[in-house]
């Protein structure tokens, strides 16, 4: 898996990836682990086992959104898909472009944006050039001032230049802004594949439809492929995804549009309440979803 060479702003065409995931499981390896996602989750696990037999696939210009509620894997899903758990600790396989992974290869060229680890004393620009010269190698560390005017205004922060990050002691920039400085910090070197955990939470409701508008119109302009896990997305959220992949205690329960999701439900026999938010209803239905997997 080869390396995109063409700096940042390169009109030209880009290499796109497609990210495939086939009958994934993930264990506990101690008991320290246990303990661990005992703490972390409130809640234990069937024999340590947090995902199992998952199979997806991301595909370039799409959102896919791994959604489940709290405690059920997507996050560890989430880092499978971006390498960062060692394959070692993973069976089943992972493909890049219909090659196993590298996963030292594939962290190199993709964003894995977490929740929100700024710095509070530097400002919204200093920041994303900070990044930028820290990531921009040889030739390229001459357009870093270039690419982080052209993040500023791409990511609606043109008017917070110059504000300090800040925290819950100091005045600073919003929640909303916050998380599009996030973005920003992976999107200096224009990786093709992005995957973010929880990019909405703790937004409000116009500040997640704003982040979420940003990361469909990266993924529909520029090819970008981009999986997010999400918990409590609203409506109008939702519709913008390409993909839902629902899980539950670790195991796959739909992947497909919001509407195949709604006519799955309809199938099994469930009749969706008027205004209901078509995700959480799955949330409560989820017994009558689960698929035979062993």
């Amino acid at each position: 898996m080869e390396l995109p060479r063409k700096a940042p702003d390169s009109a030209g065409l880009k290499t796109q990836y497609r990210i495939r995931a086939n009958k994934v499981s993930y264990k506990l390896s101690s008991q320290n682990d246990e303990c661990y996602f005992w703490l972390l989750h409130r809640k234990t696990t069937v024999n340590g086992c947090i995902l199992r037999n998952v199979s997806c696939e991301a595909r370039p210009g799409e959102i896919m959104a791994i959604a489940s509620p709290s405690g059920t894997g997507k996050t560890t899903l989430l880092e499978i898909l971006a390498g960062m758990i060692p394959p070692s600790r993973v069976s089943g396989q992972v493909l890049v472009n219909e090659q196993p992974m590298n996963a030292r290869c594939f962290r190199r060229l993709s964003g894995y944006i977490t929740q929100d680890v700024l710095f509070p004393l530097l400002t919204v620009e200093e920041t994303l050039l900070y990044s930028a010269r820290l990531r921009l190698r040889g030739e390229f560390q001459a357009t870093a001032d270039f690419r982080v005017r052209e993040l500023l205004k791409e990511l609606g922060l043109e008017h917070v230049a110059n504000v300090r990050i800040g925290n819950e002691s100091s005045r600073g920039i919003s929640g909303g802004e916050k998380r599009r400085v996030s973005i920003g910090v992976d999107l200096v070197y224009d990786p093709p594949v992005l995957l973010i955990d929880e990019p909405t939470s703790g937004l409000d409701s116009a500040s997640a439809l704003y982040v979420v508008l940003l990361l469909k119109s990266m993924a529909t302009n520029q090819g970008k492929t981009i999986v997010l896990t999400i918990h409590q997305p609203g409506f109008r959220i939702l519709e913008l995804f390409d993909q839902i992949l629902l899980l539950a205690n670790g195991s796959v329960l739909h992947q497909g549009s919001l509407h195949l999701l709604e006519q799955q439900l309809r199938f099994a026999g469930h009749s969706i309440p008027r205004h209901v938010n078509v995700l959480e209803f799955a949330f409560e239905v989820t017994e009558a979803l689960v698929i035979d997997i062993e």
